[in-house]
């Protein structure tokens, strides 16, 4: 997704954001941080925080220590500043390309990157800049949602946008986790690399009260192609009595995977 892109999307749906999917959201960052490895005074960076979800699982470790948050949306950032405006810690929140900070090399002694990776055009970008602002020895985690993106239900709305003409390209869903280890493996940043790489999987079945509380989520998130509003409302007519999507008590059910990749930033080169 483009730069641009990413700031209109989740600047739109701030106020939605949260509220579209806390379990989801919440389940990811407990685990997220747990895979981070953090300390009492240990320096923690949200590359992508959004409204500072990770930030707030983070601060109850971090008694001593620091902690910065960068995204793209200014409406986002906001929202994590006032979510955060009495923490201890004072944590900063800056309005920067999470691919290319302007915070110093190994700065980190942990950096996070929660559901963050679909939305960047060169994913490799942000794992890089990860690397670079960690310490040697720090950690590096990130989540992405795998596939099915939402189970039955996601499958059925990729067939029916599919259908309709919208190129997979348009579909920001998800990151390929194999793909990811992959730029994880080579990921190199002034003679440091990310070492010990693992990915999990985490099966974990997850629902919305009712269509329009799940279609919500899907435009929050940005899962859905802006500017295609005629189309969209097609498709979400087709789906609304569709009990493929929505079962008989109303809701929509989706068995997700999410996928957590973590590593620890060494010194040395690759070798093959």
């Amino acid at each position: 997704m483009r730069i641009e892109n990413i700031a209109a999307t989740f600047d739109a749906s701030a106020a939605d954001y949260e509220h579209s999917a806390p379990e989801l959201i919440n389940f990811a960052a407990s685990e997220l941080i747990q895979r981070l490895q953090l300390e009492p005074d240990h320096r923690f960076v949200d590359l992508g925080c959004g409204p500072g979800t990770l930030c707030a699982f983070a601060e109850p470790v971090l008694a001593h220590g620091e902690m910065i948050g960068v995204d793209l949306s200014r409406v986002q950032l906001a929202r994590a500043r006032e979510r955060m405006r009495r923490s201890p810690i004072r944590p900063r929140f800056l309005h920067q390309d999470a691919t290319a900070t302007e915070l110093a090399s190994r700065y980190a002694d942990a950096v996070g990157l929660g559901f963050v990776l679909p939305y960047a055009e060169r994913p490799e970008r942000l794992l890089k800049e990860a690397t670079r602002l960690a310490r040697i020895g720090g950690r590096v985690a990130a989540t992405m949602l795998g596939h099915p993106f939402f189970g039955a239900p996601g499958n059925r709305v990729l067939a029916l946008l599919e259908r309709r003409g919208v190129a997979a390209a348009e579909l920001q869903l998800t990151t390929d986790p194999r793909q990811v280890v992959q730029h994880a493996l080579l990921c190199e940043v002034d003679g440091r690399r990310l070492d010990n790489v693992t990915i999990e999987a985490l099966e974990r079945e997850f629902w919305w009260e009712d269509f329009d509380e799940w279609w919500n989520m899907l435009r929050a998130w940005g899962f859905l192609p802006i500017d295609r509003d005629y189309m969209l409302n097609l498709v979400a007519r087709d789906m609304r009595d569709d009990d493929r999507v929505v079962d008989p008590d109303g809701r929509v059910r989706c068995q997700l995977n999410i996928w957590l990749l973590s590593a620890t930033v060494s010194e040395g080169d690759h070798w093959l």
